[in-house]
């Protein structure tokens, strides 16, 4: 009596894993699910555009998830994906995975502060101002996020804003007293 092989679990890369998660929530096109990224994972987690448009047909060959075409009238037809069963179970198993990072984090910011002493300290001051000013912009947007959730009805949406919330309010900390150091250092 032969038996059939197990095929071994699939492997979400994260971005495959943000956008099975997008699509566990709701169905949408890659119009749609770039949209609600952007005003949800996105503070923290960004595919690439390109990447969604081509993950899409990727997860829908696998079965992951199903597509229908949806006729719009002012538009190119698109096409509309919902994750299936099979989707709901790979995106569980990638979410109960004890991998947590596929390495350490890139951080292009860090890598100039490092090397500071290589360039020009008005370039380094302005690099600093450049990323405290694009956080605080962030950091204001979560704010109104904030003033708008509703944390009964999106409980991990609330802890995950806490921490976004948290963590841009100590890098605004923090630059501000690098610049005190970094314009001290300058008389």
């Amino acid at each position: 009596m032969r038996t059939k092989a197990r095929t071994p679990p699939l492997r979400l890369s994260a971005n495959e894993g943000v956008v099975l998660g997008m699509l566990a929530r709701a169905p949408g096109s890659g119009y749609d699910l770039l949209r609600r990224i952007r005003r949800s994972v996105g503070y923290f987690w960004t595919p690439a555009r390109s990447h969604v448009y081509a993950l899409l047909p990727r997860l829908h060959e696998l079965g992951l998830v199903t597509r229908r075409e949806v006729a719009q009238t002012t538009a190119p037809d698109k096409h509309v994906y919902e994750v299936t069963p099979a989707g709901r179970r790979a995106l569980r198993e990638w979410l109960s995975s004890s991998q947590l990072a596929d390495g350490p984090t890139r951080n292009p910011f860090l890598v100039k502060l490092f090397f500071g002493d290589l360039v020009d300290r008005a370039e380094l001051v302005s690099h600093v101002r450049a990323r405290r000013d694009a956080i605080a912009d962030e950091l204001r947007e979560l704010e109104d996020i904030e003033r708008t959730i509703d944390r009964e009805r999106s409980p991990y949406g609330w802890l995950t804003l806490r921490y976004g919330l948290e963590q841009d309010r100590a890098f605004l900390r923090w630059a501000n007293e690098t610049l005190c150091e970094l314009e001290a250092d300058d008389g």
